[in-house]
């Protein structure tokens, strides 16, 4: 037990202390030198100024001198031995008073010098760390931020920024990889409609036996092409939209949901699924109505898009906690493990054929996600292939 006590101590004194540590302790002990200091400085300039000054200072006047004839004693009546004591003692006295604040003086500004001196050193060493942290922070710039300051010092105050800082970039990093990706994909999704609305037109232009009914197939072609464009356009302001320009309003959950249910009904009965929802109560939020009526349509419209023909579809809204569980199980066909973590991407389709058969542009997940964000909520999936889905929006009661 004592032998381990005195390890735990021992690797304690062994270890580096925090900055916070060491500045402290270093001003303490410069503090309690210069308070040495300055009493030693008093004590030796007292012993040695004050017995100088009262043998100049003092002057014996009070007694006669005995060469002289002495006087009336009417006339000038001569003081008497305590009355020349009691004098000799004040002057004494102030003048050990008026040298001892003087050396006071003295030695306080001289010490005052000294301890702004040894402050300076010290903060000029503390900051030391932090002109060099800067100065490596300095040379990162927006096409190097791989570069890390991966600093190597003792785990203090600056270590911790400095680690701190790199995981910052690691951040940085990866939403400026993401803004790429996404700028990439947001252009060639728009470019594939584009390029389509192009190609048809030459065609048109190249044949001079064009009929009516050719340029009625392309008007229609051009309609097609124009709302998948519109509809992206949509989905990007969707996700561009920030949290000052949500409005809440208290709703009823199964309401919407209801509302939703009608609208993909025909899609459902396309798809011979069944969709039921089986909360009976009714759970009122202050939510966003348009918005998170998007979230629902588009987890519905997934469900049932993606799911066996004849499967269902089971819609419930549970009181879990802190939140409401909002949970959209289907009967389908399954996400593949390694596409579960990046479902949420924009642009990602987890089967792309499929995906550009359906029209989807890839960001119905991700718009939900970011929608529910903005409540201060979250989406979570779990899913298995041949078996089926089940989404859960998590929703803060608060």
């Amino acid at each position: 037990m004592v032998k381990r006590q005195l390890s735990n101590l021992q690797s304690w004194v062994s270890s580096p202390l925090p900055l916070l540590w060491r500045i402290t302790l270093l001003t303490g002990g410069l503090l309690a030198i210069l308070g040495l200091g300055l009493t030693i400085f008093t004590n030796v300039a007292t012993s040695i100024r004050i017995p100088r000054v009262l043998t100049f200072d003092i002057s014996p006047t009070q007694f006669p001198d005995p060469g002289t004839s002495p006087q009336d004693p009417s006339s000038h009546p001569s003081p008497s031995e305590d009355q020349i004591s009691s004098q000799s003692m004040d002057q004494v006295q102030e003048i050990a008073i008026q040298e001892f604040r003087l050396i006071t003086i003295v030695g306080v500004l001289l010490f005052s010098i000294l301890g702004a001196f040894g402050t300076y050193r010290i903060a000029k060493k503390a900051i030391q760390p932090l002109q060099h942290l800067n100065h490596l922070i300095a040379e990162i710039q927006p096409e190097s931020l791989d570069q890390r300051l991966s600093l190597q010092r003792p785990a203090d105050e600056i270590k911790v920024l400095a680690d701190t800082f790199d995981e910052m970039l690691d951040r940085l990093e990866d939403a400026f990889e993401q803004q790429g990706r996404f700028i990439a994909d947001a252009a060639h999704e728009l470019r594939t409609p584009l390029a389509n609305m192009r190609t048809n037109l030459e065609v048109i232009q190249g044949d001079p036996r064009a009929t009516e009914e050719d340029f009625r197939d392309l008007s229609q072609t051009f309609d097609r092409s124009l709302a998948r464009v519109e509809n992206l356009v949509e989905d990007l302001l969707l996700l561009a939209k920030g949290e000052g320009q949500i409005q809440y309003e208290p709703v009823c959950i199964e309401e919407i949901l209801e509302k939703v249910i009608q609208e993909t009904e025909e899609l459902a009965q396309d798809q011979q699924i069944v969709v039921k929802l089986l909360s009976q109560a009714n759970h009122v939020m202050k939510l966003d109505e348009p918005l998170f009526s998007l979230v629902l349509r588009n987890l519905i419209y997934n469900a049932i898009q993606y799911n066996r023909l004849g499967g269902s579809v089971n819609i419930d809204v549970q009181n879990k906690g802190r939140y409401i569980l909002i949970k959209i199980e289907d009967t389908g066909m399954g996400i593949p493990k390694q596409d579960l973590p990046h479902i949420f991407e924009r642009f990602y389709r987890v089967d792309q054929s499929r995906a550009k058969h359906s029209g989807g542009s890839g960001l119905g997940l991700s718009i939900a996600s970011h929608i529910v964000d903005l409540h201060d909520g979250y989406i979570d999936v779990e899913s298995e292939e041949g078996i089926g889905s089940c989404f859960t929006v998590h929703l803060p009661k608060n």
